[in-house]
């Protein structure tokens, strides 16, 4: 009579009381940086967010997914001098091919030229470096932390207080003083910069496939 009791006792326990420990491990959700977060209070947003029409903007190889705002920034730097600089060189090959009075013995294609110029003045090229190293140099003693004596190549941050681009370079005046104003002529330039980085490279190709000026094309002369 005991066994029959302990043995409906048990039957009628609280099935909270009876259920196994379950055996599945919690996994915890991948926490994500604010790299997304913080690219959509920078400028640029035009190209990021309304074009491709992307959550988290147009960043196909993830850079931005887990980077914090210290590399953000930095990615944000290296994106607006590259861009500067391909928007120079666009300007630089169509008027050079077109217009270049120091050396007009050197005709072609932007690259035919600046071999041609290498082949005639030597330290030309070796200036050109030299020019290059030095603008690196000062720009980041001047506007990043890091001490420039360990080596040229390196990662070096902002400084606190400077925003990614901004060197103070304004000689033409075209930063307006409203900040709305300034905020739009800031998406303005990052979008311009990556047009013409895509750009340059597709002038280069361009004259590398077919061997003529491209400013022939665009500007032909009768």
């Amino acid at each position: 009579m005991r066994a029959a009791r302990s043995l409906r006792s048990i039957r009628n326990a609280p099935r909270s009381l009876a259920k196994p420990c379950s055996t599945t491990r919690t996994i915890p959700t991948k926490v994500q940086a604010g790299g997304y977060q913080q690219l959509s209070g920078m400028p640029g947003l035009v190209y990021d967010q309304r074009i491709f029409l992307q959550k988290d903007g147009w960043d196909p190889f993830r850079f931005a997914e887990e980077a914090d705002e210290t590399l953000l920034n930095r990615y944000r730097d290296s994106e607006l001098v590259h861009g500067r600089t391909a928007m120079l060189a666009i300007l630089g090959q169509l008027v050079a091919e077109r217009y270049h009075p120091f050396m007009p013995e050197a005709t072609g294609t932007a690259w035919e030229q600046f071999v041609a110029v290498n082949e005639k003045y030597p330290a030309f090229g070796l200036g050109f470096l030299l020019h290059v190293a030095t603008q690196e140099i000062f720009r980041n003693s001047q506007y990043f932390d890091g001490d420039i004596r360990k080596g040229l190549i390196g990662e070096f941050d902002l400084k606190d207080g400077v925003e990614p681009g901004t060197y103070g370079f304004d000689p033409l005046g075209l930063m307006p003083k409203d900040p709305e104003a300034a905020q739009k002529r800031k998406s303005q330039e990052i979008n311009n910069g990556r047009l013409a980085m895509v750009a340059s490279l597709g002038l280069l190709a361009e004259e590398g496939k077919f061997g003529s000026p491209i400013v022939d094309k665009i500007i032909p002369i009768q």
